[in-house]
């Protein structure tokens, strides 16, 4: 079996790696004020985890699938990220953050690496054969990842009873 693209696949792999583990390092912090909001990320950061270890087999292995499993390994990639992303909103959403909340740094600093990781995915780098824009968000993710968990960790529900 050849593998397509070796660094896009483990860069993705990686990224789903450290997913999992932001995930279950904050169900370590689960409490009675912040059951909703940590669980809506809990979900985000695994349903994060299921778009980059199938998008890497999908960068890993294109050559060796058929049409149809590349596109439907494509497709559930794509949705992964929207549920995601909507997972992870919703814990802000649920949450009682303020204007002067720690987190609040924590999160902008997520939004931020995460847009400037795009911003490099849309340019089509290429810093040699074997690196590209690919390989550069998803390294530039797992750091954004990093600030999302430590923002996430530090919030509490909006409502409790």
């Amino acid at each position: 079996m050849q593998v397509t693209e070796p660094v896009t696949m483990l860069t993705d792999y990686a990224l789903g790696a450290a997913s999992l583990y932001f995930g279950g390092r904050l169900l370590r912090v689960v409490n009675f004020r912040n059951r909703l909001t940590v669980r809506l990320w809990v979900i985000g950061f695994i349903t994060g985890a299921v778009a980059a270890f199938v998008g890497g087999t999908y960068h890993g292995f294109s050559l060796e699938l058929s049409a149809s499993a590349l596109r439907a390994l494509w497709n559930i990639t794509i949705y992964s990220i929207g549920a995601s992303g909507a997972f992870m909103v919703s814990g802000v959403l649920a949450s009682s953050i303020r204007r002067d909340d720690e987190s609040r740094a924590w999160l902008l600093g997520g939004i931020m690496l995460t847009l400037a990781g795009f911003a490099i995915q849309l340019t089509g780098f290429r810093s040699h054969q074997d690196f590209n824009h690919n390989d550069a968000y998803h390294m530039i993710q797992i750091a954004g990842l990093y600030l999302f968990f430590r923002g996430a960790r530090l919030l509490e529900d909006r409502l409790t009873v």
